[in-house]
């Protein structure tokens, strides 16, 4: 539909930073930048609301969703626990398949990072991720995430943005200590 196409390119222009967070989402800017009426951006900026993506706030507007450092840690913590079920869900089924996949990823992170690409670095461990959960087939924990997954993603472009270049092959690096986890079959 016309509103699921808006809620796609308003929800791309907030997690690539295009819209930053904070800043003030108009209904009728945004309807003439999309060529659209109000209708369906109305309807697109509720379902970014229900995704964490946009708050409303009364009186005021309607702003791309900034987290507070509360936040921040709640999501960071609840990555962990979410991450660590994936990676029990992927080892039973650890292939060279999923292997291959994961190291072609990898090395596209690595070749964006060495242009200096930080939007395509954080798109391809988006990738890696996304890989992982799909590996875990878990559709039921994709369904009941899926909004909160818009959040960590979100933030995780932000903080792939400020990562010094010191730091950015130790994150790399980080994704084949992954790997080596999986083949080793090592949960702990």
């Amino acid at each position: 539909t016309l509103s699921a196409a808006i809620v796609d390119l308003l929800r791309q222009s907030i997690l690539d930073g295009t819209d930053p967070a904070g800043s003030q989402l108009r209904q009728d800017a945004l309807g003439d930048a999309y060529g659209v009426s109000r209708i369906p951006v109305r309807e697109a900026i509720q379902r970014l609301v229900e995704e964490g993506l946009v708050e409303k706030a009364p009186h005021r507007g309607t702003f791309v969703y900034a987290p507070t450092r509360k936040e921040i840690e709640e999501i960071c913590s609840l990555r962990v626990v979410l991450e660590r079920f994936v990676v029990e869900r992927v080892m039973p089924v650890w292939s060279s398949a999923h292997e291959a996949e994961l190291l072609a990823i990898i090395e596209r992170m690595r070749y964006a990072a060495q242009q200096n690409d930080v939007h395509q670095l954080h798109e391809s461990d988006y990738h890696f991720h996304s890989a992982l959960w799909a590996i875990a087939d878990h559709s039921l924990l994709l369904e009941v995430v899926s909004g909160l997954r818009s959040r960590i993603h979100r933030f995780l472009f932000e903080a792939a943005g400020v990562l010094p270049p010191s730091e950015i092959d130790t994150h790399i690096n980080s994704h084949y200590g992954l790997i080596h986890v999986f083949k080793q079959q090592d949960v702990a």
